[in-house]
Formats: structure tokens, C-alpha cells, sequence
């Protein structure tokens, strides 16, 4: 049955019709009853060859099992609309049923390519405002850091305990504050940042060694223990400074979020192709809500900023893309109050004979 006829006339399908956005009505089995001239526009199809259609035909991301909306509708953000020549179109879609008891739902398509655009350009200018504003704190912080280095080298009869150990504070919060600038730089270019990692054989073990070597006085300081085991010969694909830099960002980021008195955990194993390395905390953990977000460029969980922890949350969105430039996984397991667990699945390599 025609679906003007079942709802009695055609006056439905002269609004519709008038709607500037595309329009269809599907039944409910999500086959296409009518179509309004703004959606021939973005389907390329005219409009008899559009009925009959399935709408998971013309949009992709359509789920047919999906339940028929009801009451108000139901929306879906970023689908695509595909075009009759294979182009698609970035849209959001807002379903409404017509009548409740007629089965046909109406689709209102907004083509969203313009907002798409203009959000890119946002992050564009926001990148490199971060690159331009990091370049010119960048050069001061690394000559601060440069000359406290050269201080701290002085005799006793040139710089006396206590101003040593002043002189200590202001380069641990300086070579923090570089750490910080040269992040920002990485997340700007983070392409061109891994556009430049040279793959050579690594010993995963021993590159693991040495970054929690280096990182047991700044777990000591924080009240925490810092544990290693670690196989011998795991060896991956890998650039050394990446990695290390991969390494450095999950340690740290554990102690942050590790109170005082707690243990942070760090294994390297072979499992099968892959090298797997594990940072487990008995931290503050975060909740699955959290976890969905936990990789996204300068998020910080609730967690971080109510309890003032240092940071721009810009670790781990570096930690996920050095993995996935190794052609890795990274995974996050985490229950709030008991801890959380990272692990990073690598290629594995044979070693050299």
C-alpha cells in the first residue's frame, strides 16, 4: 500500500517535500516510500529510481536491525550518504516516525560538510598557534635548563648546600615545564613527528631497563616503588627514541596517578608474534566512561584535575600514536580505586645471528 494512502492524502508529502533539508520516508523494513527533491540533490538518483531503495543502501552506516524510532526519534551524528557516482557526503541524520501505528519514518538528512570543515581549520589554527607558542618557550627553557645544568656542576666553595639545593627545584620544575613545551610540539606535528622514526632492532627488555632506571628517583620521590621484570631477547622493529619516549610517558603517568605508598609494575614478555609490554599502578584508576576517552588529545579524567594532578593530557594521545606508527595495539584496563593497567602489543623481530 502506498504510504500517502494509508495516511490518508498527499498533504504529508507536499510538506515534506518543502523541508529544506533531504528527506525520506522509509517503511519499516527501511525500504524507501518517498523522497523529496533536496534528497535527489545529495543521492544523485531521481526521485523514482530513489523509491525502493534501501536506506542502508544510501547510508552506509544505517542499521537495519536498529528498533524504528518512537515518541520523539532517534538521531545519528557523522553517517554518510552515499552518492549514485560512489561519493559520500558527511551527514547527520534525525529520524521521526510519521504516525505510530503506520510504520513509516521519516529521515531528515542535514549535510554537515561545511561544519566538518570549519572544525579542520579550527584544529589547524590551533596547532600551530600550540607549534608557534612552544617554539618560542622551547629555546628560553632549553638554555634555562642548560646553564642550571652547569651550576649544579660547580664546587662546593662556588655554590654553597643551600643554594644547591635550590638550584635542584628550579631545574626539576624547568626540565618538567620542557618535558611539557615538547609535548605540545609532538601533538602539533605528531605526523610529521613520526613521519622522521627510523625502525632499527631493539631490545625491548633493555630500552625498558634503562627508562625505569632513569625514572626510580622520580617514583622515590613520589613514595612509590618501581618494579621491572623483564625477558631477555624480546626484540622488536622499532625506533630507540620513540619508544623511550612511549616508555617515559606511561611510567610517568602512573606515578601521577599512584598515591603515596603504592606500586607501579613493569613487565616485558614474548607472547606469540608480539612483544607485550605491561604498566600496572595500584593508582586511583578511572572509570569505563573514562576509558572511552582516555587517548584523545589534552583530555584530563575528572580524576587528574580534581585531585590537581600535574600534566595537559597530552601523554597518552603520544603514547597511542608512537604505538600505532610501530604498527602496535594499546590497550587500557582500569577499575576506579584499585588501579590501572596498560599494555602495548609489538611486532615481534628475530634477533640478528
Amino acid at each position: 500500500m502506498d504510504w500517502v494512502t494509508t495516511l490518508g492524502g498527499d498533504r504529508v508529502g507536499r510538506l515534506l517535500d518543502a523541508v529544506p533539508d533531504p528527506t525520506l520516508v522509509v517503511d519499516d523494513s527501511g525500504v524507501v516510500r518517498f523522497a523529496n527533491g533536496e534528497a535527489t540533490r545529495v543521492f544523485g538518483w531521481p526521485r523514482q529510481e530513489l523509491l525502493g531503495r534501501s536506506l542502508r543502501e544510501l547510508v552506509p552506516d544505517w542499521d537495519a536491525d536498529k528498533p524504528q524510532p518512537t515518541g520523539r526519534g532517534q538521531s545519528l551524528s557523522h553517517a554518510l550518504a552515499r552518492h549514485r557516482n560512489g561519493r559520500t557526503v558527511p551527514v547527520d541524520l534525525t529520524l521521526a516516525p510519521i504516525e505510530e501505528s503506520t510504520g513509516f519514518v521519516a529521515v531528515f538528512l542535514h549535510d554537515v560538510s561545511s561544519r566538518i570543515q570549519l572544525e579542520q581549520e579550527a584544529e589547524r589554527t590551533r596547532d600551530e598557534l600550540i607549534a608557534n607558542i612552544s617554539h618560542e618557550l622551547r629555546t628560553p627553557l632549553t638554555s634555562i635548563v642548560g646553564y642550571l645544568e652547569l651550576i649544579s656542576e660547580l664546587g662546593e666553595d662556588e655554590v654553597g648546600p643551600q643554594a644547591r639545593r635550590l638550584v635542584e627545584i628550579v631545574a626539576r620544575n624547568a626540565v618538567r615545564e620542557l618535558r611539557l613545551v615538547n609535548d605540545l610540539l609532538a601533538v602539533s606535528f605528531v605526523d610529521d613527528y613520526l613521519a622522521r622514526t627510523s625502525l632499527e632492532q631493539v631490545d625491548l627488555g633493555v630500552l625498558v631497563g634503562q627508562v625505569v632506571e632513569e625514572q626510580q628517583l622520580f617514583a622515590h620521590g613520589a613514595g612509590l616503588t618501581l618494579r621491572l621484570q623483564a625477558e631477555d631477547s624480546v626484540m622488536v622493529r622499532g625506533d630507540s627514541d620513540r619508544l623511550v619516549r612511549l616508555l617515559e610517558n606511561l611510567v610517568v603517568n602512573s606515578c601521577k596517578f599512584t598515591p603515596p605508598g603504592g606500586e607501579i609494575r613493569v613487565t616485558v614478555a614474548g607472547d606469540g608474534p608480539n612483544a607485550v609490554l605491561t604498566v600496572a599502578d595500584t593508582g586511583i584508576g578511572v572509570s569505563a566512561a573514562e576509558r572511552e576517552r582516555i587517548f584523545e588529545r589534552m583530555y584530563r579524567a575528572p580524576g587528574a584535575i580534581d585531585r590537581q594532578v600535574e600534566g595537559a593530557g597530552l601523554g597518552l594521545s603520544i603514547a597511542k600514536a608512537i604505538v600505532e606508527a610501530h604498527s602496535g595495539t594499546i590497550t587500557v584496563d582500569s577499575t576506579p580505586g584499585l588501579g590501572t593497567t596498560v599494555q602495548v602489543a609489538l611486532p615481534r623481530s628475530e634477533p640478528r645471528l
